[in-house]
């Protein structure tokens, strides 16, 4: 799936930095179908060049190529991290890549690593050195009939698709309308939007809590999304 929001919005604004998991993977599979060249800059002045074959957003991975420089992949495997770019549709892309391994796909010898957390976008104009503002927790305050809950946004998309993390005992179910739920952010004044459960799944959480991953989908106008969506997709300019 191409992603045409993330490189129109960076005609406009020059820089974005996107923190949505949606769009990332949006985004890297869009590389992987136009077979774009990635690059990664090693130690000892060697160049990994490369590309996306695979990318796995249920189990948090994607796969590089081998690069045709043994010594580059020698050092890419020897990293703890990769810091990769790539010229796409027009603009110019960076993300981390952690944990490379060496692996297989379709019989080819490939690199493995962690899929990124945030992805930086900028124009081919636009400086590269910036300065990545904080991550901060994104609050949702929910209501549903005369229970009153807590959640946190994890994802949004271009498309009005959410994600929170809640309580595992709150009793939602698919096609449960939350009325009025309250985004909350320390950057911007707390702002309101309905919401409509699509899916539930438990989860467990990095400190080995359990608790519910509730895909929703924004009901409202565009400019309530916007609201939403700049929380997770940042104008960098």
């Amino acid at each position: 799936m191409t992603s045409p929001d993330i490189t129109q919005r960076l005609a406009t604004t020059g820089q974005l930095l996107v923190r949505s998991g949606i769009e990332i993977g949006r985004l890297l599979d869009s590389m992987i179908e136009d077979r774009d060249a990635v690059t990664a800059s090693l130690p000892q002045e060697v160049l990994f060049l490369s590309q996306l074959v695979y990318m796995e957003p249920v189990r948090g991975f994607m796969l590089l190529s081998f690069s045709d420089h043994k010594a580059a992949n020698s050092a890419a495997l020897a990293s703890r991290s990769l810091t990769l770019r790539c010229n796409h549709r027009g603009a110019q892309f960076a993300f981390v890549g952690n944990g490379p391994r060496q692996t297989t796909y379709r019989g080819q010898a490939c690199i493995q690593t962690g899929l990124p957390s945030q992805v930086l976008g900028m124009q081919r104009r636009a400086q590269v050195r910036v300065k990545i503002p904080e991550q901060a927790p994104v609050g949702c305050d929910l209501r549903m009939g005369l229970q009153a809950f807590a959640a946190r946004v994890a994802d949004v998309s271009h498309d009005g698709v959410c994600m929170l993390i809640t309580d595992p005992t709150i009793p939602l179910c698919a096609g449960t309308r939350l009325e009025r739920a309250r985004i909350r952010h320390p950057q911007v004044e707390p702002f309101e939007v309905d919401l409509e459960v699509r899916n539930l799944a438990r989860v467990t959480l990095p400190n080995g809590e359990r608790a519910s991953r509730v895909g929703c989908q924004v009901i409202g106008s565009r400019e309530t999304l916007e609201d939403l969506i700049r929380l997770f997709i940042i104008d960098l300019a």
